[in-house]
């Protein structure tokens, strides 16, 4: 769906959090790889994992009708790996409404040579610093 605009010619878009958070879920329970299955770097750290999966769907009923939405499984979780996540494929999907052709760009890129990445056994030894900001 392509957006609306605001004043200032931003395109502006709906987010449907819940059907997004629906459609990750169905993902993560995928076992093989292959079409739709999503993949991490190694680097990320079970914190993160927590994070993601840090609701669950609860259907409360109101006059009769069910009602379903994503709550915490516990108080106080944390889920900003979650809702970033969440975002990043909003962000993903108004791009492709907006004309960005991933298969076209990622083949115009194919033989090109890829920038180096550090060897991760290398990056797990390194001291990690974690900012206090949040806390």
């Amino acid at each position: 769906m392509q957006g609306a605009t605001s004043k200032a010619k931003i395109p502006l878009f709906i987010v449907g959090v819940d059907s997004v958070k629906d459609a990750v879920f169905a993902r993560l329970k995928l076992t093989e790889a292959g079409p739709g299955a999503i993949h991490f770097p190694r680097r990320l750290d079970a914190d993160y994992f927590r994070q993601l999966t840090a609701e669950r769907v609860v259907t409360r009923f109101e006059k009769g009708r069910p009602i379903r939405s994503w709550q915490p499984k516990r108080d106080g979780e944390r889920n900003e790996a979650l809702d970033t996540f969440v975002y990043a494929h909003a962000a993903l999907h108004g791009l492709i409404s907006m004309g960005m052709r991933l298969n076209e760009e990622a083949e115009s890129n194919v033989g090109r040579a890829m920038p180096r990445t550090r060897n991760v056994a290398n990056t797990e030894s390194q001291r990690i610093i974690r900012s206090g900001w949040m806390r």
